[in-house]
């Protein structure tokens, strides 16, 4: 009971972010930096009060351990969002970020010198075809004036920020492994470390606020809270599940957060997005083998991961 209290928790926060953050960046796709820092400023503050009392509380891992993890999720963080200005439609953005799946098994595979389950390779293959599929269905037509090249270098962007997010994701085990499950503290410290590096992109934030009206101040305070939420319910979801499920449950999010862009938005998705979809969706299912994993009983890993 208390788990599908959680999901649904999940799918309300995360959900509600990304239809806010379509909304804004429909107006003003060049306050995407300024989002990402107000959302690393307020989880920070918040952290900083209820995580870490004040700075009374000591991290339970040192804070040079954090160095890798941190600049792995900034670079990650801050690249999505010049994709934005790069002509690349969120529905397809979306559809991208999605095969986070395969990404994750590639890196882990090359790291760790191992080779993937079956289900594995074959859900993998079906999310990247997916992927495919929607990029190619997601190209502007035309192809004049530079449109297509911007396309192009945004794709590019999302694919690279894949293979970071993996390595992100890995650090963050391996640092689970030596330390100890501390989502809270790493929720906090990965957030708040970065915030000096906004200082070197400060005047185009300082530029792009004072441009802003109040109703775009307005869906950018509520883009916050429900990202702040969402993010929350993706940690308690973390501590009650496997990670296996968490991701599939994830993955689950953005699809529906693609169904709602394209009801509410009425965004042009071709047979080709659709196609991949559903390609993305059951090579889910089968990537993570998740009908059997209901029939296991969990094992305690936790994982801390953040969703947008």
């Amino acid at each position: 009971m208390h788990l599908s209290k959680t999901i649904v928790k999940v799918f309300l926060g995360c959900c509600s972010s990304a239809f806010l953050m379509e909304i804004l960046m429909s107006k003003c796709p060049e306050s995407a930096n300024l989002i990402t820092f107000l959302q690393f400023f307020f989880i920070s503050l918040q952290g900083f009060v209820f995580t870490v009392k004040f700075g009374t509380i000591k991290p339970k891992i040192p804070l040079k351990h954090y160095a890798i993890l941190i600049a792995l999720f900034f670079i990650t963080s801050v690249a999505n969002n010049y994709v934005y200005a790069l002509h690349v439609p969120s529905t397809l953005h979306m559809i991208i970020r999605s095969a986070s799946s395969p990404a994750s098994m590639l890196v882990y595979c090359i790291v760790k010198k191992q080779s993937p389950r079956v289900s594995n390779a074959v859900g993998s293959v079906l999310i990247s075809l997916g992927v495919i599929l929607a990029t190619y269905g997601g190209a502007p037509i035309d192809k004049t004036e530079g449109i297509f090249l911007y396309w192009c270098i945004g794709v590019t962007i999302l694919m690279a920020t894949l293979i970071t997010g993996a390595f992100t994701g890995l650090q963050q085990e391996i640092l689970y492994a030596k330390y100890g499950k501390n989502p809270s503290e790493m929720m906090f410290y990965t957030h708040a470390i970065p915030l000096p590096f906004f200082i070197g992109i400060s005047s185009e934030l300082l530029e792009t606020g004072t441009s802003l009206t109040w109703g775009i101040w307005l869906l950018i305070a509520l883009n916050i809270v429900s990202q702040f939420y969402c993010a929350h319910s993706v940690h308690e979801l973390a501590t009650k599940e496997t990670s296996v499920t968490v991701t599939f449950i994830l993955t689950l999010r953005k699809f529906a957060s693609l169904l709602i862009s394209s009801i509410v938005f009425k965004n042009n998705l071709t047979s080709l997005h659709i196609l991949g979809t559903i390609c993305v969706t059951v090579g889910t299912i089968i990537y993570f083998n998740f009908f059997e994993n209901l029939k296991q009983k969990p094992v305690t890993y936790v994982s801390d991961k953040k969703s947008n």
